[in-house]
């Protein structure tokens, strides 16, 4: 896995890659789409690795094309991987900032309350 500026550079690679494949598959152009979110795909995984929150947004992209070409039950398989990655990232997040600010759960108990 990759640490540094390149981490940055590869999200933003992988996002290019992603905004480019829903281009394409709004366009019906479904050949060229996968081959991007597959390019994103392998460079997320080399430099960020699997479980990481970019990889989520790949996965989710991806499913999003395999459903538009019929292919369900794999973009279920991957949209079920992409909701864990994410399940797995918020419960890290969410028990760092309450354990590091008291007053993250003050906050949370008065949101919308205006």
């Amino acid at each position: 896995m990759t640490t540094g500026p390149n981490k940055d550079t590869t999200a933003v690679a992988a996002r290019s890659f992603l905004i480019w494949g829903e281009e394409f598959s709004r366009k019906r152009r479904y050949a060229a789409a996968e081959k991007l979110c597959q390019r994103a795909w392998g460079l997320v995984e080399r430099t960020l690795g699997q479980q990481h929150p970019m990889m989520a947004e790949v996965l989710e992209c991806y499913s999003d094309l395999l459903r538009r070409t019929n292919r369900s039950a794999e973009g279920i398989a991957l949209k079920n991987r992409a909701e864990a990655i994410w399940k797995a990232y918020g419960a890290r997040f969410c028990r760092t900032s309450i354990q590091s600010h008291a007053v993250s759960r003050n906050c949370a108990e008065g949101e919308g309350s205006d």
